[in-house]
């Protein structure tokens, strides 16, 4: 059996650490665990552990105080530090082909101006695998603290996600997105209120007959709007008559073409429906546009036969399509809500609640 020598001991030690600071287990500002325990967790000698740490210092990545311990300074070598300290703030979002991410990343970017924060903008599109490495390795970038705004296609992508978000110690925060007993601060868009708002405008104008319409319908903020439709429809002691309601579980993001997936879905529902359902609250813009071109090819009247309602006010009237009623969502005040969040996360100021929310109103035109 080969007897592994104190100067690849201590290199392995080195290296080990080295990763553990490069992924944030010891942010930057944090002091490392004593000499003593960790020569007890590594199985070594404090001889050994005290020159692997010296070569940490000499690379720049901490300092040694006596009595104060060992304090992480910075998170990546000399060689591979910029020559500008940028002090950044990153936010990690899909794509600024959609109106509101574009409108939220502007309102982050505004607050960022203001408080003189530098930013750095990373896009991954609809590329999940990307999106998980990217917060993997924020540690990496020039950052001091990250806003990620997730698309989570699938409930195994969530699972990554939320295991990625535990064992990191980089300051992050949500984007319209709260996973719970994840300790991680989020801004998110007060989903029930949209979803309630919408279903009693519906009633209030003498509706029964009121459906609700969905796709990436198991995601949170898409289930938060489906129980502020039911909780309006029990107010108004309103039976839910389970035709309906259409739940799509599965969403696959298309920023090229947002209708086109809408519209499918869309024709599938006013089948299950049979032509009884009077109004319809639908998750979002897209699939309200998308429900008014095949309920207007079925020769239904808009708002005549039936009222259609969306949620975000993103899908704009062309000119040629009806003035869409809506709820329409304050993303530049979502955006500015997560800096303010991330830089309070960064100051270290306590925080009486880990998520805020957003309400945005609603905003009554042609179809519904």
């Amino acid at each position: 059996m080969s007897v592994q020598s104190p100067t690849s001991k201590v290199e392995s030690v080195y290296r080990l650490l080295v990763e553990r600071i490069s992924m944030g287990v010891w942010p930057v500002g944090e002091c490392l665990p004593t000499e003593f325990e960790l020569a007890s967790e590594f199985d070594c000698g404090r001889h050994t552990i005290s020159q692997a740490i010296a070569r940490l210092a000499h690379e720049g990545l901490v300092e040694r105080r006596r009595r104060a311990g060992t304090r992480v300074i910075h998170n990546t070598m000399k060689s591979d530090r910029p020559a500008v300290e940028l002090d950044a703030f990153a936010f990690i979002y899909p794509s600024d082909r959609h109106e509101g991410i574009w409108r939220t990343v502007n309102g982050f970017q505004e607050a960022a101006r203001n408080a003189d924060r530098r930013v750095v903008t990373l896009t991954m599109g609809t590329d999940y695998e990307k999106e998980v490495e990217l917060v993997s390795r924020l540690a990496e970038f020039d950052v001091r603290a990250a806003a990620i705004y997730p698309i989570i296609p699938s409930p195994d992508v969530q699972m990554r996600l939320s295991k990625l978000l535990v064992e990191s110690k980089f300051p992050l925060v949500l984007t319209d997105l709260n996973l719970p007993g994840l300790g991680r601060p989020s801004v998110v868009v007060d989903n029930f209120h949209a979803g309630y708002v919408m279903t009693r405008h519906l009633l209030e104008s003498g509706l029964s007959r009121v459906g609700f319409l969905a796709n990436h319908s198991w995601a949170p903020p898409v289930a938060e709007r489906y129980r502020g439709y039911l909780w309006a429809m029990e107010d108004a002691r309103k039976t839910v008559d389970a035709r309906f309601v259409f739940l799509e579980p599965e969403m696959i993001p298309n920023y090229e073409n947002p209708l086109r997936d809408n519209v499918m879905l869309a024709d599938r529902y006013l089948k299950t429906a049979d032509g009884m359902v009077e109004g319809v609250v639908c998750s979002n813009d897209f699939l309200a546009r998308g429900l008014i071109h095949v309920a207007q090819k079925r020769k239904f009247s808009v708002p005549k036969d039936i009222k259609v309602c969306g949620i975000d006010d993103v899908a704009k009237s062309s000119g040629k399509e009806m003035p869409l009623t809506t709820y329409h969502v304050p993303f530049e005040e979502l955006g500015k809500k997560v800096f303010e969040t991330l830089d309070a996360l960064l100051r270290k100021k306590s925080m009486s609640e880990l998520e805020t929310r957003v309400r945005g109103e609603i905003v009554v035109r042609e179809t519904a």
